[in-house]
């Protein structure tokens, strides 16, 4: 005979065994808030280097970033190119290490190995002052004047 389980998120919908419902709908952004993609291109100017830094987009205080909705597309952008995705108070909170030698697509993870840990679930609430979401190079090597980079960037804001 089979088990029924419930996450903690329906057994507040729903209510305990019991007991009455908390809420009969998840009103948190977390769970239920409306997904948006931020798409941004943005065209190597081949004169970057590490350290620089590439403004992506600005959101709104508040908003939920899903790192593991989002995606990097890039055309080759030459020899070597490796980004970090952040924002303010952690410079690689979306991606750490994304080390791009050829046209490819790239998931976002918290981290540059393969691999998922936990944090790769949790989503990055932004904070006053994290608005601003951006690429930092980490390092780059005879870059491609003019490579498309296409960051797809999911957040919940509402």
């Amino acid at each position: 005979m089979s088990v029924t389980f419930n996450s903690a998120k329906y057994t507040k919908q729903v209510g305990a065994a019991g007991s009455s419902a908390s809420i009969n709908y998840p009103l948190s952004k977390f769970v239920a808030g409306k997904l948006r993609y931020a798409v941004i291109e943005y065209a190597l100017a081949g004169t970057e280097v590490a350290t620089d830094i590439i403004n992506l987009v600005r959101l709104k205080a508040g908003a939920v970033v899903i790192a593991s909705l989002s995606i990097l597309k890039c055309e080759d952008p030459g020899t070597a190119l490796t980004l970090d995705i952040g924002f303010a108070s952690n410079d690689d909170a979306l991606l750490d290490g994304a080390a791009l030698t050829t046209a490819h697509d790239l998931a976002f993870t918290k981290h540059a190995s393969v691999t998922a840990t936990a944090n790769d679930f949790t989503p990055a609430a932004i904070a006053a002052g994290d608005e601003v979401i951006f690429a930092t190079v980490k390092t780059a090597t005879t870059l491609t004047v003019g490579a498309k980079l296409l960051f797809l960037i999911a957040y919940v804001d509402e």
